[in-house]
């Protein structure tokens, strides 16, 4: 695993493995999207009792454990020789040996490449186990204002922009609110197709959520073009969009709200 980079243990083999005749567990931890103290306990001793802890990037789960004072052996599952990589996690989960996948942010599978990592455990026989956390989808879908009683997530939009349109215009009409992960950098294009697509629609632009940084900027298509300028390089960018026909009803009962909350003298 040292060819991973991995970080030595120090707690040694010994009680991080469960008994021989039987496998471990792979357990898929959700890490913070931002602040690193948004994560659970729970989180915080799996962590510390995985014999190893898979990640999509070692450097930044190794800065994560140590402010928090976790010393843990640390390897990589991708993208590089993935299947290679799988292979040998699921032979140390044969063995007995509990491995913790993360992502570098927010919960694994969740636009991150852990899911192959996960169905494999599960074709194996492995047990899987969750330990639910943050996720940019949902802290994003929540600060919003939009209705999150149905969500439509995409983590990945069409690259060129006759595509992105095609697909945007098949979005017209659906009522749940979207929730897209967009590149800072194709933020204004995005931006740009809305304002001609869907010009009316709300939209909430949420950016490095939980952070010293946090912004989110609401409006029209068109508004927030003029109101934002080009998102910095290493931002995390996520995109809401109200669903069709919601912004009548919002606006209907914010009309109603004054008549139902005002209260007369001795109420």
């Amino acid at each position: 695993m040292a060819r991973d980079g991995s970080q030595p243990n120090d707690h040694g083999a010994g009680g991080r493995t469960t008994p021989s005749h039987s496998t471990g567990t792979l357990y898929v931890v959700s890490m913070p999207i931002g602040h690193p103290d948004d994560i659970t306990l729970r989180a915080l001793a799996t962590l510390r009792c995985a014999t190893v802890v898979a990640s999509e990037d070692p450097r930044a789960t190794q800065t994560l454990l140590a402010h928090h004072g976790i010393t843990a052996t640390v390897t990589s599952y991708g993208p590089v020789n993935r299947d290679e990589k799988i292979r040998l996690l699921l032979h140390r989960l044969a063995q007995g040996q509990n491995i913790a996948l993360v992502s570098d942010n927010g919960t694994p599978v969740i636009y991150d490449p852990g899911s192959l990592f996960v169905a494999a455990a599960h074709q194996a026989g492995i047990p899987v186990t969750v330990l639910p956390g943050p996720s940019s989808m949902t802290a994003a879908a929540a600060i919003s204002g939009f209705s999150g009683d149905a969500i439509i997530f995409e983590g990945h939009l069409p690259s060129t922009s006759s595509r992105l349109a095609q697909y945007l215009s098949g979005l017209r009409r659906e009522r749940s609110t979207l929730v897209f992960y967009v590149d800072p950098g194709s933020l204004g294009r995005l931006l740009n197709i809305l304002a001609k697509i869907l010009p009316t629609r709300q939209i909430a632009i949420a950016m490095d959520l939980t952070t010293c940084g946090e912004t989110l900027a609401r409006g029209r298509p068109g508004e927030l073009l003029d109101r934002i300028g080009p998102a910095p390089k290493n931002s995390a960018v996520t995109v809401i969009i109200e669903g069709y026909g919601k912004g009548s009803l919002r606006e209907s009962m914010s009309r109603r709200a004054p008549r139902t909350t005002r209260l007369r003298g001795g109420e």
